[in-house]
């Protein structure tokens, strides 16, 4: 008879997407997992099959649940489509509860790993990417339709502008870089002047 299981694969999930996400996937070992999750390496390998394969099932979790309630709570308000796109991004230079420095994105740290990814992490990278390009997307699109950003802008190339850009403060919301709402104001500024 087999024993009754201890955790849940959603809580392995969201305990170890906790520490991809502070420490970077290459820096947790099978060992940071078991220690931290209570779970031992062969329940780890039984449910998941390696932990690359944990990686791409939390990056999916991460892309369902983290952007897509982000997206959800800054675009859900249509009465100011500009405010929630610039809120969209000043949001991530406020630490998580409990926390004094900046995590910056899963996605973003995931992707410029040093060891090479499989292609389901690869998969879910893209996909995260692409799911935060299409909110930008209607977004501006929203912007352009509330008058507040140039009819004759490209939504799409806005988009694409926005995500480099978000992606950039992201990576330097980590490394802890300092003036980033000068950043911001750059990118805001950039897409008026259009």
């Amino acid at each position: 008879m087999a024993r009754p299981v201890k955790i849940s694969d959603e809580a392995i999930l969201d305990g170890a997407i906790d520490l991809f996400w502070r420490h970077g996937a290459d820096r947790v070992s099978i060992r940071d997992l078991e220690r931290s999750l209570e779970v031992r390496a062969p329940s780890i390998y039984r449910r998941f099959d390696s932990k690359d394969e944990l990686l791409a099932r939390c990056l999916d979790r991460y892309v369902d649940q983290q952007i897509g309630g982000r997206v959800g709570y800054f675009f859900a308000d249509t009465s100011d489509p500009l405010e929630g796109l610039r809120s969209f991004f000043t949001s991530v230079l406020r630490p998580h509860p409990g926390e004094e420095t900046l995590r910056g994105c899963l996605l973003t740290t995931t992707a410029s790993r040093s060891e090479s990814s499989t292609e389901n992490t690869r998969h879910a990278i893209n996909r995260g990417f692409e799911a935060i390009e299409t909110a930008l997307l209607l977004q501006v699109q929203a912007c352009i339709d509330a008058g507040q950003l140039a009819a004759d802008l490209d939504p799409e190339s806005a988009a694409r502008s926005l995500l480099l850009s978000f992606q950039g403060l992201l990576v330097l919301a980590r490394s802890g870089a300092a003036n980033l709402h000068a950043h911001i104001d750059a990118a805001f500024d950039s897409l008026a002047r259009h």
